[in-house]
C-alpha cells in the first residue's frame, strides 16, 4: 500500500466510524446492516465511500410511493431485529408490518420526527469536510512534498 493509500484508508475509516457512531447515538440500530454496508475504496487518488440504500431515508425521510408489499418484508425484519421495540411488535409482526409498509407507501415518512432526529449523515460528512478534509490535504501534502524534494534531489545529483 503507498503513503497515499494509507492516509486515504485512515481518513475514510474515520468516516466510516463517525457514521456509525452518529447512527448508534440517535438509536437507530436494528439490524446492524448499515454498519455492515458501509464499504470504502481508497487509492493513491482518494477514497469512496458506499453506504446502504437507506441512508437516504434515514438522513432525509421518504417520500410517498411503492408497493406497500414490497415494503412488508423489510419492515418485518425490522421488528424482528429491533431489540428496542415494545413485545407487541414480535406478536404482531406480520399485520403489523404491512399496516406501517401501506402507511409508508401512502404517506412516506417525515423526518426529523420523535424517533429520528434526521441528517444522520449528511451532518457527519459536513463536519468531515470542514474539519477533517484540511488534516487530509496536509498529510497528502507532505507526501507529494517528499516525493517532490526527492526527485529534485535526484536531478541535481545527475547534473553534478
Amino acid at each position: 500500500m503507498t503513503n497515499e493509500q494509507e492516509i486515504f484508508t485512515k481518513y475514510l475509516e474515520q468516516l466510516r466510524l463517525k457514521l456509525i457512531q452518529k447512527y448508534d447515538e440517535y438509536g437507530l440500530r436494528a439490524s446492524g446492516k448499515y454498519e455492515e454496508e458501509l464499504e470504502g475504496e481508497a487509492s493513491d487518488h482518494g477514497f469512496v465511500l458506499f453506504g446502504a440504500k437507506h441512508s437516504e431515508y434515514m438522513d432525509r425521510g421518504r417520500g410517498s410511493g411503492g408497493n406497500y408489499k414490497k415494503i412488508a418484508p423489510i419492515i418485518k425484519n425490522w421488528i424482528e431485529v429491533k431489540s428496542s421495540l415494545p413485545q407487541f411488535f414480535r406478536e404482531n409482526k406480520e399485520s403489523l408490518s404491512f399496516a406501517i409498509a401501506y402507511r409508508i407507501a401512502e404517506e412516506g415518512i417525515k423526518v426529523p420526527n420523535q424517533y429520528n432526529k434526521g441528517k444522520v449523515v449528511s451532518l457527519v460528512v459536513n463536519e468531515f469536510l470542514a474539519k477533517d478534509v484540511d488534516k487530509l490535504i496536509n498529510e497528502i501534502g507532505l507526501v507529494y512534498l517528499e516525493r517532490f524534494r526527492s526527485q529534485i534531489t535526484n536531478v541535481f545529483k545527475e547534473v553534478a
